[in-house]
């Protein structure tokens, strides 16, 4: 029939069916990413996308240490799937194979039997017409996604094969980021386990440092005794700063989130903070609502989020200056703002002060830590639901301020 056509009418049709491959690929693509980052679910989704339109089989086989992994089999009619025989699931790859799954992962190329009945192969699922593509990596064939027909004795054409090697390549795509997400869980696991331990075996000589500091406050010079307290509080930090962002990063911080009146933070807030400001004689000027207000978060996490922008205040506030903490009402929140009299923060510094590892200045004197202070601060307020800025005119000091959400009267 294609013969009686003329060539405008065929290049119409051709466009047509192009834009039908593209908008399927689209379809198959989006929702094959749509998938959480886990490779079972990625590999059925491929499956499920492409039965019945692409085939009446589709079989997906993985190569793992040396043999041909069955991950996948799926057909339309799931009583079907059921009657597959078990002893297929798992075969060793044999690099002679003259055609099937094997012979596709040694060449990298796809296998096209258009007709089962005139090939001598035994075919798996009574399959009358095989495609058989490779399923990559950036770097090498991971297995292949093998395509059937049976009971709709249809056939595949030639220009088949391109669509499903462009299903595969996106599908490789899916695996490896799923492949890679795991093996970033899984070193992020043992990194936190790494952590803890190191933690717990370094807070117990730390605490006799810190108590044989105590003992010699009586008959050493009181200057070494603080020096030696000095030191060892700021390894205190440093290690629950590490553990701190390691649970932020693995989302396994833990919050006891509770109803918290405003004025109460802000009281604790006065009396722990201001002893720090007047060691460097600091003005710490701390004012909240005129009316109770109540927020919803984890005291002691808001508690150390204020007490790190205080802190950092206090660090870069010259001696003498006023450091303002205020909390305002706002209709869904409350607003907790640090301000102070130091020299500001660069504008090209500012989209850069909460992320992880970053310090203003490499060499500046008021170098502490390690650069997760505001990072641990930024996730802590995000985990509670509220939201976190800094806004610094140079030369005018640096203003810090925070969300929390107000508790709810319903």
């Amino acid at each position: 029939m294609t013969d009686d056509l003329n060539d405008d009418q065929r290049a119409r049709i051709a466009a047509e069916n192009e834009q039908r491959r593209l908008a399927y690929l689209y379809e198959t693509t989006s929702t094959m990413f749509g998938e959480p980052l886990d490779v079972s679910r990625r590999l059925n989704r491929v499956a499920h996308l492409v039965v019945p339109d692409m085939g009446d089989w589709c079989w997906i086989d993985l190569l793992e240490d040396g043999e041909l992994r069955r991950a996948v089999t799926h057909h339309w009619n799931p009583a079907l799937i059921a009657a597959t025989p078990a002893g297929r699931v798992t075969r060793p790859f044999d690099a002679t194979a003259a055609w099937g799954p094997s012979r596709v992962v040694q060449t990298g190329e796809p296998e096209l039997i258009i007709d089962v009945h005139t090939s001598v192969i035994d075919a798996p699922g009574a399959a009358r017409s095989i495609v058989r593509v490779p399923l990559r990596d950036s770097e090498q064939v991971i297995g292949v996604i093998s395509l059937g027909f049976a009971e709709s004795h249809r056939q595949y054409r030639v220009e088949d094969v391109e669509l499903v090697r462009a299903i595969a390549i996106r599908a490789g795509w899916a695996v490896q980021a799923a492949r890679q997400y795991a093996m970033a869980t899984k070193a992020i696991a043992v990194r936190e386990d790494i952590l803890a331990v190191v933690a717990h075996d370094l807070r117990g000589p730390l605490g006799t440092i810190l108590l044989v500091a105590e003992e010699l406050r009586s008959t050493a010079e009181p200057a070494m005794v603080d020096r030696i307290e000095r030191a060892g509080a700021r390894m205190d930090r440093l290690i629950s700063d590490l553990l701190d962002w390691t649970s932020l990063e693995s989302g396994h911080l833990r919050l006891a989130v509770a109803p918290l009146d405003v004025r109460s933070l802000l009281d604790d807030a006065a009396e722990v903070l201001t002893s720090q400001a007047r060691a460097r004689e600091h003005v710490l000027e701390v004012t909240g609502p005129d009316q109770d207000v109540e927020v919803t978060c984890d005291r002691a996490r808001t508690f150390q989020v204020i007490a790190n922008l205080v802190g950092n205040a206090i660090k870069f506030t010259p001696k003498g200056g006023r450091i303002t903490l205020r909390a305002e009402l706002e209709p869904a929140c409350v607003r907790f703002t640090v301000e102070d009299e130091g020299p500001g923060i660069a504008p090209d510094h500012l989209p850069h002060v909460f992320e992880r590892y970053w310090q203003a200045e490499a060499g500046t004197k008021h170098r502490h830590g390690i650069g997760l202070g505001l990072a641990i601060a930024s996730g802590i307020v995000t985990a509670q639901g509220g939201t976190i800025e800094a806004i610094s005119p140079i030369g005018s000091g640096a203003r810090f301020s925070f969300t929390v959400p107000r508790r709810s009267t319903e």
